[in-house]
């Protein structure tokens, strides 16, 4: 059993969502890597310019009705952000709270991308006024190659002490800047294909590809990148673009790695304003930890592959999901299948892996690893018996998440042992689980095919 502990330091660089004021065109759909070899030969110790601070803006009402009026008094600058200072005014009638950029309203966009930075959280009481700042900062903007304020629009979360709630996206906020911004240029490609970006945010790009992977009612995959920092963690980055005229949010989910599917469920959600961009950026360390990924012997990332899909704010469904799949040249797609074999029926195997504790300072966890593969000729969906789980003998709590995997597909297939779950039971690492059973439930469709109690029995590896 490995119960060696991986330590693994989550330094990625933090990529959100983007937007327009003018809304960006394009640039030509070159070759699979989209750089010209030459170019990517290229090494110097540049590094990218200072954010530009010259940029200012007048007074600008952002909002004016329902006795709610909010206006941008003001463009400043700090060491590390640009500061927008908004004035509110509420005579509505109600106490209100503001928010925006945060996680469960984030529709701000700078110069045409859409971006997480912007944070508000201002309660404002009937009849009074509020002044607040909302900060965005450098190096959040210049790496999606926003090196100074063109434009700036925000959306806010008015709520009322009943949660009633109301989304309001401002116009944009042009400075004077705005005029001669080159919104054509595709900023954000040239940016993160550049030296002085690796130079100065420390990250090597794997791949970059402008193909059309994606394209469902008018949103579009402009471009497609893998990088991976200093300490070795890689993020996928996609670059969509919103030609419609309604907000949607871009979904990702089924994410797998070398044709080893991670997880099934929704991943991520970002919002894109119409005639706006987004990068979403899929962290490719938090799907499938680096201890994980060894267990699976996954030694280099040759092929990511996931589903996007489309949604309004209901969270109803505007696109079915699709799958895309980006594969990086030169580097073999694999993953390890041996194991213990515990269950091998109706087209669908179960080999059990391993135990690992959590590698974080703040839980001693444990997590079960089995291996699913499905060559039943259907879409398969694995579940457990509820309150079926025991370790070496014992009842335990546990959680688990159901699995749906295709038909030739494999996936990896996690149960969580809390740690408290195994201190009532006299276990205190994972060497000391000898023996597991947990039942489970085999669904083709509706129709339950099989429903077997499955052991995975452990000894410790010399």
């Amino acid at each position: 059993m490995k119960t060696k502990l991986l330590s693994v330091l989550l330094i990625l660089v933090v990529l959100a969502s983007l937007a327009a004021c003018g809304g960006p065109d394009k640039t030509g759909q070159g070759g699979a890597e989209g750089l010209p070899k030459e170019e990517k030969l290229q090494k110097s110790n540049e590094t990218l310019e200072p954010f530009r601070k010259e940029a200012t803006l007048t007074e600008t009402v952002m909002m004016d009705e329902g006795g709610v009026k909010i206006t941008a008094t003001g463009l400043t600058y700090t060491e590390s952000s640009a500061d927008l200072a908004i004035t509110i005014e509420n005579n509505s009638g109600k106490d209100l709270s503001f928010t925006s950029g945060s996680l469960g309203y984030s529709c701000n966009s700078v110069n045409g991308y859409m971006v997480s930075d912007g944070y508000l959280n201002c309660d404002v009481l009937n009849g009074t006024v509020a002044n607040d700042v909302i900060s965005f900062s450098y190096d959040a903007l210049m790496l999606y190659g926003i090196n100074e304020i063109a434009d700036i629009e925000i959306g806010f979360d008015i709520s009322d002490a009943d949660y009633n709630s109301i989304y309001f996206n401002s116009p944009p906020v042009c400075t004077s800047a705005s005029e001669g911004h080159d919104y054509e240029t595709d900023h954000y490609q040239q940016t993160i294909t550049s030296q002085a970006a690796m130079n100065t945010y420390d990250y090597e790009l794997l791949h970059f590809s402008q193909d059309l992977l994606y394209e469902q009612e008018r949103v579009e995959l402009l471009s497609s990148s893998v990088i991976v920092n200093q300490d070795g963690e890689t993020a996928l980055l996609l670059e969509l673009e919103n030609t419609g005229d309604k907000m949607v949010y871009v979904s990702t989910s089924d994410i797998g790695i070398n044709g080893l599917t991670a997880t099934t469920f929704l991943w991520s959600r970002s919002a894109v304003a119409p005639g706006k961009r987004c990068i979403v950026d899929v962290q490719l360390d938090k799907v499938l930890e680096p201890s994980w990924q060894s267990v699976y012997g996954i030694d280099e990332i040759g092929e990511i592959s996931l589903s996007i899909g489309l949604m309004d704010e209901q969270w109803m469904n505007v696109a079915e999901k699709m799958p895309v799949e980006i594969a990086i040249p030169g580097v073999k797609a694999s993953f390890d299948d041996k194991g213990t074999e515990v269950y091998n029926k109706n087209g669908l195997r179960m080999v059990a892996k391993t135990v690992l504790q959590d590698d974080s300072d703040y839980s001693s966890d444990c997590h079960v690893l089995l291996l699913l593969e499905n060559n039943s000729g259907n879409t398969l969906d694995i579940r457990d018996v509820p309150d079926s789980l025991s370790v070496n003998g014992m009842m335990s709590d546990y959680s688990f998440s159901f699995n749906e995997l295709k038909d030739g597909g494999s996936a990896v297939l996690s149960i969580t042992l809390p740690e408290d779950a195994l201190e009532m039971n006299q276990i205190t690492s994972p060497q000391e689980i000898k023996e597991i059973k947990v039942s489970f439930e085999i669904h083709n469709d509706r129709e339950m095919i099989d429903e077997p109690t499955v052991t995975m029995a452990f000894e410790e590896e010399e």
